[in-house]
């Protein structure tokens, strides 16, 4: 005997997502299904050479490392009676936001998704009154750890951090200190020539570099490339005037 909408409303947990800081059981919104985590494709550009067998394949991302495309989440999802008022509650919520926001979901509590909802709302209502919707969000490749965004403080001139994904992350660092010092992640190495009694905060997503105050002050420093973490272990040093570091790794995957 097939299961109705009811029964799974009080036999079964509930499921549920999380949308730029709000709660679909706000709105007594919940999931009958899960997102469908395809895998993103990879950024690279294929290019046929005459008279040779096979494709040149071009990755568009720096040496050594992968770029993937944004991929669509789909969600099905329901909710109970008063329908005028919750259907325009609920399409204020997913579509007021203009850029992308954080998203998680029951199914995954693990990890979280940044994304912004891109389809029209279309509510199909059954005799029962009851709202049954498609939700999509267009998100970006990674599936970051919810774990791993949480700051780990280094002392004692270093240490080391261990990626447990198979994907470069791109972390948050934040570096005290005194006088001119080296920040080495790595075989990367950056110059931090002057703190002003400020930490010096090292956005590698962004390649920015700013005070603890939020100015930035990509001029105190001196750096090639900002520092990634590669997959497995990776050491962090530093030398001179710099008392510690705290980092956010941001580890990811697919």
């Amino acid at each position: 005997m097939p299961v109705s909408q009811f029964d799974v409303r009080s036999r079964f947990k509930r499921q549920y997502l999380t949308f730029n800081g709000k709660s679909s059981k706000d709105f007594l919104l919940y999931l009958s299904g899960p997102g469908i985590y395809n895998s993103p494709a990879p950024d690279v550009e294929a290019t046929s050479i005459p008279r040779l067998n096979g494709d040149l394949i071009q990755n568009n991302a720096k040496s050594g490392m992968r770029r993937f495309v944004n991929v669509d989440i789909k969600y099905e999802a329901f909710f109970f009676n008063g329908l005028p008022k919750k259907t325009a509650a609920v399409k204020s919520w997913l579509l007021s936001p203009t850029g992308y926001c954080k998203l998680q979901d029951t199914y995954d509590p693990e990890f979280f998704r940044i994304g912004m909802c891109t389809s029209a709302l279309e509510f199909d209502v059954t005799r029962h009154k009851v709202a049954e919707m498609e939700i999509v969000f267009n998100c970006k490749p990674q599936r970051w750890s919810v774990e791993e965004q949480k700051s780990v403080t280094l002392t004692d001139s270093g240490g080391v951090i261990r990626n447990p994904f198979d994907f470069y992350s791109q972390p948050l660092i934040t570096v005290s200190g005194k006088s001119q010092g080296t920040l080495t992640v790595g075989d990367y190495s950056v110059v931090i020539y002057n703190f002003d009694n400020e930490d010096i905060i090292l956005n590698s997503e962004t390649q920015n570099a700013y005070t603890s105050a939020g100015d930035f002050c990509s001029t105190a420093i001196y750096s090639e490339e900002f520092p990634v973490f590669a997959p497995g272990n990776n050491t962090i040093e530093w030398s001179g005037g710099i008392t510690s570091v705290e980092v956010i790794p941001r580890w990811w995957t697919l």
